[in-house]
């Protein structure tokens, strides 16, 4: 699929978005083209928008707006170049299983997608490590989550070389805010698969940062949440700092003991 063209409904979508900065929902979508009773998939047509455009999903009580933000760096953002070969691969990797709520396409009928874990506008790629399956319901709500990241700040975070800093610097932009376990681990996976991320945030707790944690169950998971609640200055090296730290901690309980 290339960008919209004029006359199309996706391009008169678009239009209105940018006619409406505070963003619109559906129906008033539905309701200012003209289309009264007429049946168009138009979620589907906002989608299809996704590609090339940066369209912000924000919840108003049980209403979605849909809010236009400006274009993609670069047009399209390459879905298209993953191969069918490719798709069946993750498919098969994942069971045809959603990664987020553990259903399954046999078990629960449900409708699963190919998706990027670390967003292309966050500078995500095509490979094999950055894809996996995600139902509708799961894709759209991390879509709508991750939205409510600014895209350049997060390109800034995923720029760190060090998983402690990029960890801390995710932390700090949901300052107070619960932060889920999924995204922690993207952003420290993002280039050197840490295999234990979950002890980056005890080493980052070493350094002053005040983490709060819990637990909630959603779906057939239980999800881990992550919450930054005091910030301090992070070292030139947070990652050395942490190992002399570690270091000098083992050294002093052998001296004790």
């Amino acid at each position: 699929m290339g960008a919209p063209q004029r006359g199309s409904f996706q391009y008169e979508i678009l239009k209105l978005l940018k006619e409406h900065p505070e963003g619109l929902d559906i129906n008033q979508i539905r309701e200012l083209l003209n289309l009264g009773k007429t049946q168009q998939h138009l979620d589907r047509r906002v989608r299809e928008l996704d590609p090339f455009y940066i369209i912000q999903r924000v919840k108003h009580g049980r209403r979605t707006v849909y809010v236009y933000v400006g274009e993609r760096e670069g047009g399209e953002w390459g879905f298209g170049k993953i191969s069918k070969t490719n798709r069946a691969k993750i498919y098969i990797r994942y069971g045809y299983q959603c990664q987020m709520c553990g259903r399954t396409v046999s078990s629960d009928k449900i409708r699963l997608h190919i998706d990027h874990k670390i967003p292309v506008s966050w500078g995500g790629t095509n490979m094999d490590e950055n894809l996996w399956t995600l139902c509708s319901v799961c894709n759209e709500g991390k879509k709508n989550y991750f939205s409510s990241f600014n895209p350049e700040l997060m390109k800034k975070v995923m720029a760190y070389s060090s998983v402690h800093e990029r960890i801390a610097r995710l932390l700090k932009l949901k300052f107070n805010e619960w932060v889920d376990c999924d995204l922690i681990a993207f952003v420290a996976n993002f280039n050197d698969h840490q295999t234990d991320w979950r002890k980056r945030l005890r080493e980052l707790r070493y350094l002053g940062l005040e983490i709060e944690f819990t637990r909630k169950k959603v779906e057939k998971r239980t999800i881990s949440y992550y919450k930054l609640t005091k910030w301090v200055k992070l070292p030139e090296n947070p990652s050395q700092a942490a190992r002399d730290y570690e270091q000098e901690r083992a050294k002093n309980k052998r001296t004790i003991e």
